[in-house]
Order: structure tokens, then C-alpha cells, then sequence
């Protein structure tokens, strides 16, 4: 029997020695704020830019850079508090898709009008979302997988073919696309945004129970947390960021179609992740997503600068994204990795 004891008790050291020098390896990650390493790589990836091809800081440049980060911000906002309660919203892209054909059919009959239908509309499908995924219980991955095809459906069905403005209807984009303090509305909505939902993480009891729900959910719900109502609040503060999205990204192009959303379905996480928040869950939030919007939208735009083929941005792109959550991913929470 002393030699079983002893037999555990070596294995509980050697297991405790193993825990310390991971803990050692991934000491300075947790000592520095995720958000202070995106943006060195945020800075590195500006310099690394600038000597492939001093264009990249022209004016004209950077107003592209804005434009997509305003849109990669939006979605990515919301997709950050969903990722915050340790959940995955993969319906992001058909929701923009969904929203960009609604918001433009709209304008033809309610004008100004549009703007509410359309938000109105995404964060129905945000609360259809997190109902499904709450009372149906199963992974929000594949809830919102499923959702996200019906949202591309329900388009179709809608408009078949892609759908264009009418010159009539051009004083109505000009909410999104003007620039009348030198910079597109575009990015002032996104920030906007981004201060909204900055107040509700910050100073709001909604915000402190998403950050709780994904740092112990369990002892989230002993302490008398509604664990199911943030969630489904979660889910539609994520079809609200969508939403912003879906309609800068139709004024921008002046057009919508079922497949503007594809892009979305990854590049929402991205942001998310390459910004510092945990995929796990309850660390990280808007500011994080601020500057990963910001890295996202710059890494992109100066790997085109700089000449990098287009097939080969995917491989870059796919590095940066594994890199991200290997360094955030508190494998505390996890005991198999599946």
C-alpha cells in the first residue's frame, strides 16, 4: 500500500512540475495585456509595410484601411461578445448577406426608414440565434452554422441575382459614405458602435455577466446569474454588429448579394482572436477587437502593397489566425484539445 502511495505521490509531482513549467513558458503572455502585443505586431506589421512600399501611408491608402476596418470592427464586436461567453457565432456572414439585400430592397419603400428594418431584422436573427441555442442546447458552432444557411436562403428567396441602387436611392447611402469631417461616416458609425458596446462591457451588469459566464460558467450560474438570457443577449449584440456591417458594406459597394457575407464567416474571429481575446472565453473584449480590426485590415491591404499573390495571403493570413489562438487559448479550461 506505501508503495502505491508513493507511486502517486511521485506522479502528482512530476504533474505538478509539468504545470509549473508551462506556467513558466507562458508567464510573460499572461503578465502582458493581450491587447499591448497586438499592438506591437499592430506597429511591426505598419514598419514591415512601409519599407515593402512607401505608398502604404498615402492618404488614398489609408482611407482603404479605414473603410475595411470600420466593417471588420462592426461584425467583429459583436462576434467578441458571443467568443466572450465561450460560444462561436458562424452566422455572421449570412446575416450581413441577408441584411445588405433587405437594407437596399428597403430604400425603395421606406427610404431612411431602411436603416431600422435592416438593424431590426438582424438582431431578430440574433435573438433567433440564441434561442435556438440555448433551448436546443447544442453547440453554438453548429446552431449558428445552421442558422447562417437559412439566412442565405431567406436572401435567395428574396433576390436571386445580386442587387444594385438606383441613382434615386444614392442620398441614402450617403449616410454611410460621405465624409463631411474628412474621414467616411463609415468609420464614425464603427466607432460609434465600438463606444456602445465599450460602455455595456465596462459599466453595464450585462457586460460583467458575459466576461463571468465565460471565465467559470458554472459558478457564474451558483452565484444567480441568468447564464441563458446573457447568452441569448450575447447572440444578439452579435446580430446587431452584423447588422452595421451588412449595411456599410452595401453602401460601400453599392450593391448587395448572398455572398457578400462568405468573407465574414472567418475574418469576424480573426479579428477577434488576433486582437487579444481569449477563443475560450472571458477575456478580452472591445478593445481588443479594435486593434485587431485594425491589424486585420492592415495586414491585409499591405500584403496586396507590397505584391504578395492573393492565393498566398490565405496561407499568411491562416499563420496569423493559428498564432493568435495559440497564444490566447487558456488550456486551463480545456482538458482534451479535440
Amino acid at each position: 500500500m506505501s508503495l502505491n502511495n508513493n507511486t502517486g505521490d511521485n506522479g502528482t509531482v512530476r504533474l505538478n512540475r509539468k504545470k509549473a513549467m508551462r506556467g513558466k513558458r507562458g508567464g510573460f503572455f499572461r503578465k502582458v495585456p493581450a491587447v499591448y502585443i497586438s499592438l506591437i505586431l499592430l506597429f511591426v506589421f505598419v514598419v514591415l509595410f512601409v519599407i515593402g512600399n512607401k505608398s502604404f501611408l498615402s492618404v488614398y491608402n489609408l482611407k482603404n484601411i479605414g473603410n475595411v476596418a470600420a466593417i471588420l470592427l462592426t461584425v467583429g464586436l459583436g462576434q467578441a461578445f458571443v467568443i466572450m461567453t465561450g460560444g462561436i457565432d458562424l452566422s455572421v456572414g449570412g446575416l450581413i448577406s441577408c441584411v445588405s439585400v433587405v437594407y437596399l430592397l428597403g430604400l425603395n419603400i421606406f427610404g431612411y426608414f431602411s436603416f431600422i428594418v435592416a438593424i431590426a431584422l438582424a438582431c431578430a436573427a440574433g435573438l433567433l440565434n440564441g434561442l435556438v441555442f440555448t433551448k436546443a442546447r447544442i453547440p453554438s458552432f453548429v446552431c449558428t452554422l445552421g442558422t447562417g444557411g437559412i439566412f442565405v436562403s431567406i436572401t435567395y428567396l428574396l433576390h436571386d441575382a445580386a442587387i444594385s441602387v438606383s441613382s434615386r436611392n444614392f442620398v441614402f447611402l450617403d449616410v454611410v459614405n460621405a465624409h463631411p469631417l474628412g474621414i467616411s461616416n463609415s468609420w464614425v458609425i464603427a466607432l460609434l458602435v465600438a463606444a456602445g458596446y465599450f460602455i455595456i462591457q465596462r459599466y453595464t451588469y450585462l457586460g460583467r455577466r458575459i466576461q463571468a459566464i465565460g471565465s467559470n460558467e458554472k459558478m457564474s450560474w451558483m452565484s444567480g446569474i441568468n447564464v441563458e438570457g446573457t447568452k441569448i443577449a450575447a447572440f444578439v449584440l452579435s446580430g446587431f454588429g452584423a447588422g452595421v456591417a451588412g449595411i456599410i458594406l452595401a453602401s460601400n459597394l453599392y450593391s448587395g448579394s448572398a455572398i457578400f457575407g462568405d468573407l465574414y464567416v472567418l475574418e469576424s474571429v480573426a479579428v477577434v482572436v488576433v486582437g487579444g481575446t481569449a477563443i475560450t472565453g472571458g477575456a478580452g473584449g472591445v478593445l481588443n477587437t479594435l486593434v485587431g480590426a485594425l491589424i486585420m485590415s492592415v495586414f491585409k491591404n499591405g500584403m496586396t502593397v507590397v505584391g504578395i499573390d492573393v492565393y498566398a495571403q490565405q496561407t499568411f493570413l491562416g499563420i496569423l489566425i493559428i498564432i493568435a489562438v495559440a497564444v490566447t487559448f487558456d488550456r486551463t479550461k480545456v482538458i482534451t484539445i479535440k
